[in-house]
């Protein structure tokens, strides 16, 4: 009876280990969004997503697009020449060549690979998505909404 119980606990304690940890990844990662001085957003990779160690780290762009729900894609990029990569590092704006409109909901994403690794292994492509809109304070100075808020009283 002894060793059954030794046997079930020992399941019963490994298995979250083996498949609840190993196997919970999320499915999308929130970029950095601020405003830069001509009122167009900064996109970025969070600089969370490097240490002191690889404080270097850089990035490969694999897609990037923009979006209005009601109208489609606005502008899409895809950087697939592997003997042109786009390397971005964290918190370093994107070059979204597209100029954001003041009282747009916009959604943005993105596609990033640790550079060097291949696109598809070990876990190193994120899927990046943000809602933003870029509004008017009462001063005349541009304010970025994100998320919720942005999708708010449209």
């Amino acid at each position: 009876m002894k060793s059954k119980l030794k046997n079930w606990i020992l399941v019963v304690s490994i298995l979250p280990l083996v498949t609840g940890f190993s196997c919970h990844r999320k499915m999308m990662y929130t970029p950095d969004i601020t405003l830069k001085k001509d009122g167009q957003p900064c996109i970025s990779i969070p600089l969370h997503e490097v240490n002191f160690l690889n404080k270097n780290k850089q990035f490969d762009l694999i897609t990037a697009d923009v979006f209005q729900v009601g109208v489609g894609t606005l502008w899409e990029k895809k950087y697939y020449d592997s003997s042109k990569p786009y390397k971005i590092q964290a918190g370093k704006c994107i070059g979204f060549e597209y100029h954001f409109q003041k009282n747009i909901v916009y959604s943005i994403g993105f596609i990033s690979a640790v550079s060097g690794s291949k696109e598809f292994e070990n876990g190193d492509q994120k899927i990046w998505a943000r809602d933003l809109r870029i509004t008017t304070n009462t001063d005349g100075s541009a304010k970025l909404l994100l998320d919720l808020e942005a999708r708010e009283n449209n």
